[in-house]
Order: C-alpha cells, then structure tokens, then sequence
C-alpha cells in the first residue's frame, strides 16, 4: 500500500511546495492508514504532519468515543490534533439539507479554518468507484463520471490508489487499531447500498474494477479538461457587456456549447446548471424567448445576446406553491379558474420546469379531451406574437404540463383524491392582472 501512497505522490504532485499536512483523521481504518502512511514518508518528503478530528455530534455517545480514541492515538504517535465539533443535525434543518452534506460542509468549514499548506483526505479507489456509481445512477455529465480528483485546491488524496481492502491489510500487518463508525454499516443510505450490495457483484465481475475506474477516471479528466480549456477560450470571445452574444454558440458543437453556457450561468448565478436548466438555456439562446434558473433568475434572448436577469422580472413572474388537500376542497368552492392552476404533486414526472413556448410545444387540457399545440392555443386566443414570447409555460420531464391563461394538463390535473398540489400564481404579461 505504501508504494501506491508514494506513486500518487509523484505521480499527482500532491505534496510539491508543501511543507505542512493536516490529515483529516476520523479513526476509521482509512484515515488511520493515512496518518501512519504519511508519517512513514515525511522525512522523505520533507513535511510536517498533524492531524485534525470534526465531530459530528450526529451519533451521541459513539461519536464522542470516536473522538476519545482520535485523542489517545494521537499522543500515542506524538501528533499534534486539532479538534473542532458542531451540531449538524441542527445545521441541517435550518438550511433544509440533507445530513451528509450539511456534515460535509461543516467539516470542510472546520478545515478551511487549519493552517496548514495542504489537507490530507482519506478518499481511496474504493471510495472513488462508489461516488461514479453513485453519480451515474442519478444522471451525470462528465465531471460526475470522473470521481474524485486526487487532489483540488489545497486538498490531496494520497490513498485514491488503494483499495479498501489493501488499507485493511496494511492496518492489519502493521498493527493499527480504528474504529468503525456504526452509520456505515447500515444500508440507510445511498452510499452504502452501493457499498455493500453493486461494489460485490462488480468485483466478482472484475476483482480489478476498483483500480480500473480510478484508472477510467483519471483518462475521462483529461478530456474534460480538454474541453473546459476549449469552452473557457469560446465563453471568453462571446462575453459582451451585455450579456452573451450567441451567434457562434453553436459553432464547435454540444460539447463546447453545453459548458459555455453553465461558465456564463455559473458567473451571473452563483450556481452551476443541471441538465434540465442547460437544456433550457440552450433553447432561449438558439430559439429565443425565457427561462427559470434556480435562485429565482431568468434567462432571455435579445437582439442576439443572451441575458440573464437574477432581479424579479414582473414580465415572467410565476411563483409554485405546494398546497394540501384543505386547500383543493376549499378552492372547489370557490371556482373553476382556480382549480385550472392546480396540479397534482403525484402525478409530475421527474423536475419542474418554468420556461416559455419551444417549438412542437402540445398539451392535452384538463377538460378538453384533444391535444393541441401551444401555437393553436395561442392563436385561438389571438395572443400578439410579441407577448407570447414572455407567456410563462410550466413542464415536467414528460412535457407541458400548465400553460399561463390555460390551465393544466389532464395528466398532471388535481382532483378531490389529490394528496397534494402546487398552487401556480402568475402575472400576464398581456391582462396585466394577478391570476392563481
């Protein structure tokens, strides 16, 4: 094991202009390998090494025994240990997270805080299979399938060669103790289930499988950084003060054009588009009209130059509002139009959407028992061309599933046996009223 810590050394120049690691050190088999590992190699590599513990609070009296014996064997070593802690679970709540990533963000906060050159991770091959698999099955472009880069920023991997079960023989042979965290023995969670039940069967298809996707990932990050070098240079030639001219968007085709427009989001937003959100962008820049990003901003075509506006735009304004059945019992009374802009939250397909009309745009009615397109919607209800560009349309991942001043589709319309809706308010662009 110790040769393959050594070759990611060399080979990913983890360690080139470092004189101080902090080694993230939870006690379990993997950071424990790490911290032996690298004190084996220091004088060798001319560092220094510490340790530094984040305790969760997420376990009660088990991640407290954790940090007790992060403690022990630190002095044992003679290794300094920074500790930090923080409760997570609270964390969580209040910034709506889920718990590992609100766990991880905490960490990391913790980590920032070290003064150190470089922080040491205990991310091994194992570890590196999992999160590709883990990306793939929830739908991932490039950067997903590389994994986990042996290093980024001040943060190395030194273990990303090794296999869990190496690690297990190094502390075995060099007679280390660790402890395991009882969470990673249960399936609760998405990870584990890889873990414990698709790494397995891959294995006995290959016992190499780990070693081989670190090896596919390390080739896929060479060409994604291929293509990013490439978009950078196109996004940088198309960058206006105005916005975005995309005359050339398409010009060196979806690879280039996908990540030129995520950079230009990205630098407007804050936040780096999903498929969905991509697929939107790409449609308003080559075929006009607007689309929702995620903070609330709109994207827009004009003269050319694609714009995104992170203010209220009160000519698109749609707000989606998750209701209970009180609500669809009450609003029955009320009247129909109401009931038009509700939908039914188990019956959408995949995400939601607000953008504005594609072409071959259709949607099947509640109540009408025909399909249509929007253009034949639009036209039976004279709407000028020039607004209907700014008219907000709502899909799933199946189609159009509510259309502003029509109503929603058949398939996704709430009933009396509806569970839960969404509530759709907006503001016409061409009555100038609120509608809900």
């Amino acid at each position: 094991m110790l040769g393959k810590v050594r070759s990611a050394i060399n080979d990913f120049c983890l360690l080139n202009g470092v004189k101080t690691v902090a080694v993230a050190l939870s006690g379990g088999a993997d950071s424990v390998a790490l911290l032996n590992s690298l004190l084996s190699l220091k004088d060798e590599y001319g560092i220094e090494v510490f340790a530094a513990h984040y305790n969760h609070r997420l376990r009660g009296a088990e991640s407290d025994a954790d940090e007790s014996f992060v403690k022990a064997l630190c002095d044992k070593l003679g290794v300094k240990l920074f500790t930090g802690d923080g409760d997570v679970a609270a964390f969580a709540k209040q910034n709506k997270l889920g718990i590992e990533l609100a766990a991880r963000q905490m960490r990391y906060a913790f980590f920032e805080g070290l003064a150190a050159d470089a922080v040491a991770t205990a991310h091994t091959a194992s570890d590196n299979l999992e999160t590709v698999i883990f990306n793939l099955t929830r739908g991932s472009a490039l950067d997903g399938l590389c994994g986990i880069p042996p290093k980024r920023d001040r943060y190395i991997r030194p273990l990303i060669l090794c296999t869990r079960e190496e690690i297990e023989k190094y502390c075995s042979d060099n007679g280390l103790t660790y402890v395991t965290d009882s969470s990673n023995l249960t399936d609760d969670y998405a990870r584990n289930r890889i873990r414990h039940k698709v790494i397995p069967v891959l294995k006995e298809i290959n016992p190499a499988a780990e070693s081989n996707a670190v090896n596919t990932a390390l080739s896929l990050m060479i060409d994604r950084d291929k293509l990013n070098d490439i978009a950078r240079q196109k996004y940088l030639g198309m960058l206006t003060p105005k916005g975005l001219d995309v005359k050339t968007l398409t010009d060196e085709g979806p690879a280039v054009s996908s990540r030129v427009l995520r950079l230009f989001c990205k630098e407007k937003t804050g936040i780096s588009p999903d498929f969905k959100h991509t697929d939107d962008l790409f449609a308003v820049a080559v075929g006009g009209g607007r689309c929702s990003l995620e903070g609330g901003a709109v994207a827009y075509r004009q003269k050319g130059i694609l714009k995104i506006d992170t203010g209220e735009d009160t000519a698109f304004n749609v707000k989606i509002v998750k209701e209970d059945l009180s609500f669809i019992k009450k609003s029955k009374k009320i009247n129909n139009l109401l009931l038009n802009n509700l939908i039914d939250c188990d019956k959408i397909a995949g995400e939601i959407i607000v953008r504005t009309r594609r072409e071959g745009d259709k949607i099947r009615l509640a109540g009408r028992g025909c399909t249509k397109t929007l253009k034949q919607l639009y036209n039976e209800k004279a709407i000028p061309q020039n607004e209907r560009a700014n008219l907000p349309v709502v899909s799933d991942d199946e189609g159009v599933i509510w259309v502003a001043g029509f109503g929603a589709a058949q398939r996704v319309a709430a009933s009396e046996n509806s569970k839960a809706v969404y509530k759709i308010v907006y503001e016409t662009v061409y009555g100038g009223n609120n509608k809900s």
